[in-house]
């Protein structure tokens, strides 16, 4: 599915346009004035804007040579519409930066034709870039890592022989302890970054779905920026043990993720901060799953945001980057799962991790 921005001011145009493209699979967002089109665009982040050239307020060739000033929008397809597509209107439309021009009265098929391709192109184009930033930060980060990893473990090192050398001293333990337990939590956090952005395959094994949770929520808790609200993070399991078969370092990455994420939402919201994270097996298209619900009491996710939150690069946030759910929904994806977003009857975002349940057979190899 992608999404369109539709600029017409005739309310008539944009019913049939809205029409044709809804039925062509496109979600579409609409505005009639020329001046309010980037600030739409920044809204909803579309793969094509449909421009009309004949607005109320401003000329549509000048509103699209203001996308392609504009740094954030500069790489969305626009095409253009006009009564009549003569020759120099068309000229005219090219030089201003639109990437196709057509008549309004052309047939429904070539024009739902051209924004599909222009909205394919755009998805192509944005996990182009996407793949080469994700190579050159995994280089990146490649170097930080070991460049970390020397002096840390010199640091783990001589604070585990002072907690040999000094195990009967409380007050030389109470400084130690600290210091051990958060080189090991750095440790563990470098390593699974490494994991996040490794190339190749998941490499699984069997582990104990409750207990991967509840070491994500431990490392979530020792990361806790102390000028942030603390969120409270409750863990419930509607089983005693449940096995899968996963990467484990992938996942805390992911679980990491949304709990930051739901963090930030209730901060943003001053909240109560309370996440809840559930655990269930459940049977769906003839398979066994776990699934692990990530729940928050934040302001929720509008209907908006949540059709595009896994795609790359889309961000509703100021700073934000667009790859952490991306990256998460791929990786969940690499181990046979999926996640998946909805809003909780109680409001606040639900995050739904499924993964296959492991077969007792299995099990059963594994503890021989």
């Amino acid at each position: 599915m992608s999404t369109v921005l539709l600029v017409d001011d005739s309310p008539a145009d944009r019913a049939l346009f809205r029409r044709m493209l809804g039925d062509g699979g496109h979600t579409v967002h609409e505005v009639s004035l020329g001046t309010e089109v980037l600030d739409r665009i920044k809204q909803v982040m579309p793969h094509v804007v449909v421009l009309d050239v004949n607005l109320p307020d401003t000329d549509g060739h000048e509103v699209c040579r203001q996308i392609r000033r504009d740094p954030f929008c500069s790489g969305i397809p626009v095409l253009m519409l006009t009564v009549h597509a003569q020759s120099d209107d068309v000229l005219r439309g090219l030089s201003a930066g639109a990437d196709d021009y057509i008549a309004k009265d052309e047939a429904n098929e070539i024009i739902l034709a051209r924004v599909n391709r222009l909205a394919n192109y755009r998805k192509l184009a944005t996990l182009t870039v996407m793949n080469e930033q994700l190579m050159q930060m995994g280089r990146l980060l490649a170097g930080i890592v070991h460049e970390i990893r020397t002096p840390l473990s010199v640091i783990r090192g001589h604070a585990e022989l002072m907690h040999l050398v000094y195990k009967d001293d409380a007050s030389i333990k109470e400084s130690v302890d600290p210091i051990l337990r958060n080189a090991m939590v750095l440790q563990s956090r470098l390593d699974h970054l490494m994991t996040a952005v490794r190339v190749g395959p998941a490499t699984r094994s069997l582990a104990s779905a409750r207990a991967v949770v509840d070491e994500a929520v431990e490392l979530f808790a020792k990361s806790f920026d102390p000028r942030r609200t603390r969120a409270r993070v409750g863990v419930s399991a509607h089983f005693e043990v449940a096995h899968v078969e996963i990467d484990a370092g992938q996942l805390i990455q992911v679980l990491l993720n949304l709990l930051a994420n739901a963090q930030e939402a209730m901060h943003e919201r001053e909240g109560s901060g309370k996440i809840d994270i559930t655990l269930r097996k459940v049977a769906a298209e003839g398979a066994d799953w776990v699934v692990i619900d990530v729940a928050d009491d934040g302001p929720g996710i509008s209907a908006a945001v949540l059709e595009r939150i896994f795609e790359p690069f889309f961000t509703t946030k100021e700073n934000g980057t667009g790859y952490g759910l991306y990256l998460a929904h791929q990786l969940v994806r690499e181990q046979a799962g999926s996640l998946t977003v909805s809003n909780g009857p109680a409001g606040g975002a639900v995050f739904s991790i499924r993964l296959p349940l492991a077969s007792e057979a299995a099990v059963a190899s594994a503890d021989e």
